[in-house]
């Protein structure tokens, strides 16, 4: 089975466990009186349509029509990812304003047993669909289900959040401790729980900014690549190269144009074409799909 075909099949689970979290996590934080439960079952909400964002981004991928787009479709990805950590980042938002005016206004008292009982089921549902998707997203190298798993990842951290605050509550109103803290505690959890959320979003927008705008890799990619070209400008005795990289998704894109003269080693087109396959050959570890341009030329301004 295809990548894509995995990834449409692990989505579909996805969005149908979504909508089930959020009718769930809704009704039992309306029925708990409980902000926690209720920011829960709100993102899990929205993760219906984020899931369903992704599973139609698949579906697009996955058709054939390279004539409407002769360079491919590996923009749509990074794209998908922005909209999804964006939307994130607003419900986030949503959650602390709305948690800030509940401690001004007094606080709320909370069904603990409701909460309890929905917390611990979440929490198991949320670190096995987590986990499962994360596995996956390894094996096929693929950045939609890895924003998928850290998606049921956050889903994973709130509701083990849930649990153990509720657990917390549930001991001190039963030994009476710091009973005037109870209405507070709910809406507070939620703003530390936003907050600690905050910094996954950020960085996942950052690094698919990247690779929108085109950006070149760094690291020891970016490292092999440049030394390989300075080592095939060496070998065949070439007056100049110059190496364009971006990388997105599961596609590198590679322009490389060197500057020849009467002392290169390569004066053909089948000399020209005998180091397009050295090039090739010594790519063949790089486990990705790659777009190679290969040119030569003898004045500087028509590579630069």
């Amino acid at each position: 089975m295809s990548t894509l075909k995995i990834e449409k099949k692990l989505l579909i689970h996805s969005v149908i466990l979504s909508i089930a979290f959020s009718v769930v996590g809704v009704s039992a934080g309306l029925l708990a009186k409980s902000q926690m439960i209720m920011f829960d079952g709100l993102y899990s909400l929205v993760s219906v349509i984020l899931s369903y964002l992704s599973l139609a981004s698949a579906r697009f991928m996955a058709k054939s029509d390279w004539k409407k787009f002769p360079f491919g479709k590996s923009i749509v990805e990074p794209l998908v990812v922005i909209v999804k950590y964006s939307a994130i980042l607003l419900i986030l938002s949503v959650s602390v304003i709305n948690a800030t005016y509940t401690i001004s206004q007094g606080g709320i008292a909370v069904d603990t047993d409701t909460a309890l009982l929905y917390s611990l089921f979440s929490s198991i549902a949320c670190l096995f669909m987590y986990l499962h998707l994360k596995r996956k997203s390894k094996k096929h190298s693929s950045m939609l289900l890895t924003a998928e798993s850290s998606q049921w990842l956050f889903d994973t951290y709130a509701s083990f959040g849930v649990l153990l605050t509720f657990a917390l509550v549930f001991l001190m109103q039963r030994y009476q401790v710091f009973t005037g803290l109870l209405p507070y505690i709910d809406p507070m959890i939620v703003i530390l729980m936003a907050a600690s959320f905050a910094k996954v979003p950020f960085v996942s927008i950052k690094m698919a900014l990247r690779d929108v705008l085109g950006m070149s890799p760094e690291g020891e990619l970016a490292n092999k690549l440049s030394e390989l070209i300075a080592e095939i400008e060496e070998k065949y005795k070439m007056k100049e190269s110059f190496l364009r990289v971006t990388k997105r998704r599961k596609l590198l894109r590679m322009e490389i144009d060197f500057i020849v003269d009467e002392h290169s080693l390569v004066q053909t087109i089948k000399e020209q074409d005998k180091i397009r396959e050295e090039l090739e050959r010594r790519l063949t570890p790089i486990k990705t799909d790659k777009w190679i341009t290969v040119s030569f030329t003898s004045n500087r301004k028509w590579a630069v």
